[in-house]
Protein backbone atom coordinates (compact mmCIF):
# COMPACT_ATOMS: atom_id res chain seq x y z
CA UNK A 1 0.00 0.00 0.00
CA UNK A 2 1.49 3.33 -1.11
CA UNK A 3 1.81 5.42 2.06
CA UNK A 4 2.40 9.13 2.66
CA UNK A 5 3.93 9.73 6.10
CA UNK A 6 3.70 12.85 8.26
CA UNK A 7 6.14 12.76 11.19
CA UNK A 8 6.97 16.15 12.78
CA UNK A 9 10.02 14.90 14.69
CA UNK A 10 12.70 13.76 12.26
CA UNK A 11 14.53 11.77 14.94
CA UNK A 12 11.67 9.22 14.89
CA UNK A 13 11.47 8.82 11.10
CA UNK A 14 13.88 5.86 10.72
CA UNK A 15 12.16 3.69 13.36
CA UNK A 16 8.70 4.69 12.11
CA UNK A 17 9.58 3.83 8.51
CA UNK A 18 10.92 0.47 9.66
CA UNK A 19 7.64 -0.23 11.47
CA UNK A 20 5.56 0.73 8.43
CA UNK A 21 7.65 -1.30 6.01
CA UNK A 22 7.54 -4.29 8.37
CA UNK A 23 3.74 -3.97 8.20
CA UNK A 24 3.75 -4.25 4.41
CA UNK A 25 3.50 -0.58 3.50
CA UNK A 26 5.61 1.15 0.85
CA UNK A 27 6.57 4.75 1.58
CA UNK A 28 6.05 7.30 -1.20
CA UNK A 29 6.85 10.47 0.76
CA UNK A 30 7.82 11.60 4.25
CA UNK A 31 7.08 15.14 5.44
CA UNK A 32 7.26 16.91 8.77
CA UNK A 33 3.94 18.74 8.28
CA UNK A 34 0.64 17.81 6.68
CA UNK A 35 0.58 19.34 3.19
CA UNK A 36 -2.81 18.42 1.68
CA UNK A 37 -1.92 19.66 -1.80
CA UNK A 38 1.24 17.55 -1.84
CA UNK A 39 -0.80 14.54 -0.70
CA UNK A 40 -3.21 15.19 -3.61
CA UNK A 41 -0.33 15.39 -6.09
CA UNK A 42 1.29 12.23 -4.71
CA UNK A 43 -1.99 10.21 -4.70
CA UNK A 44 -1.08 7.69 -1.97
CA UNK A 45 -3.43 4.94 -0.86
CA UNK A 46 -2.82 5.74 2.82
CA UNK A 47 -1.97 8.81 4.85
CA UNK A 48 -0.09 7.97 8.05
CA UNK A 49 -0.11 11.02 10.30
CA UNK A 50 1.64 11.37 13.64
CA UNK A 51 -0.47 14.08 15.20
CA UNK A 52 -0.67 14.42 18.94
CA UNK A 53 -1.95 17.97 18.59
CA UNK A 54 -5.05 18.17 16.39
CA UNK A 55 -4.92 21.87 15.66
CA UNK A 56 -7.29 23.61 13.24
CA UNK A 57 -4.81 23.33 10.37
CA UNK A 58 -4.62 19.52 10.66
CA UNK A 59 -8.39 19.21 11.07
CA UNK A 60 -8.95 21.34 7.95
CA UNK A 61 -6.31 19.39 6.02
CA UNK A 62 -7.83 16.02 6.92
CA UNK A 63 -11.31 17.27 6.02
CA UNK A 64 -10.04 18.57 2.67
CA UNK A 65 -8.34 15.25 1.91
CA UNK A 66 -11.39 13.25 2.92
CA UNK A 67 -13.55 15.37 0.61
CA UNK A 68 -11.02 15.31 -2.25
CA UNK A 69 -9.84 11.70 -1.95
CA UNK A 70 -12.61 9.62 -0.33
CA UNK A 71 -10.69 6.44 -1.25
CA UNK A 72 -7.72 7.53 0.91
CA UNK A 73 -7.16 5.41 4.01
CA UNK A 74 -6.08 7.45 7.03
CA UNK A 75 -4.03 6.24 9.98
CA UNK A 76 -3.68 8.56 12.96
CA UNK A 77 -0.79 7.80 15.30
CA UNK A 78 -1.12 9.61 18.63
CA UNK A 79 -1.06 9.41 22.41
CA UNK A 80 -4.82 9.91 22.65
CA UNK A 81 -7.86 9.72 20.38
CA UNK A 82 -7.20 12.89 18.37
CA UNK A 83 -10.02 13.09 15.88
CA UNK A 84 -12.34 15.89 16.66
CA UNK A 85 -16.04 15.72 15.77
CA UNK A 86 -15.19 18.48 13.28
CA UNK A 87 -13.59 15.90 10.96
CA UNK A 88 -16.20 13.92 9.06
CA UNK A 89 -14.61 11.23 6.95
CA UNK A 90 -16.49 10.41 3.79
CA UNK A 91 -17.28 6.85 2.81
CA UNK A 92 -15.33 4.86 1.73
CA UNK A 93 -12.51 6.56 3.69
CA UNK A 94 -11.23 4.14 6.29
CA UNK A 95 -9.73 5.38 9.53
CA UNK A 96 -7.32 3.60 11.86
CA UNK A 97 -6.17 5.05 15.17
CA UNK A 98 -2.91 3.71 16.62
CA UNK A 99 -1.90 4.60 20.14
CA UNK A 100 1.77 5.38 20.66
CA UNK A 101 1.75 3.41 23.89
CA UNK A 102 1.02 0.15 22.03
CA UNK A 103 3.81 -2.39 21.71
CA UNK A 104 5.75 -2.74 18.48
CA UNK A 105 4.10 -6.11 17.87
CA UNK A 106 0.60 -4.70 18.40
CA UNK A 107 1.29 -1.83 15.98
CA UNK A 108 2.63 -4.17 13.28
CA UNK A 109 -0.35 -6.48 13.77
CA UNK A 110 -2.94 -3.68 13.59
CA UNK A 111 -1.34 -2.15 10.50
CA UNK A 112 -1.02 -5.56 8.87
CA UNK A 113 -4.74 -6.30 9.40
CA UNK A 114 -5.64 -2.85 8.08
CA UNK A 115 -3.58 -3.40 4.91
CA UNK A 116 -4.99 -6.89 4.30
CA UNK A 117 -8.55 -5.57 4.60
CA UNK A 118 -7.89 -2.75 2.11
Amino acid sequence: MRTYVVEPQQIFVPSLLHLLQESGLSIVRVRDVLDPLDVLRTRPQMLFCDCDAMDDQIVQGLQFLSDSMPELDVCIYSRTEPLSPRVRMRAPTRLLHLEKSASHEALVSALGRFVVNA
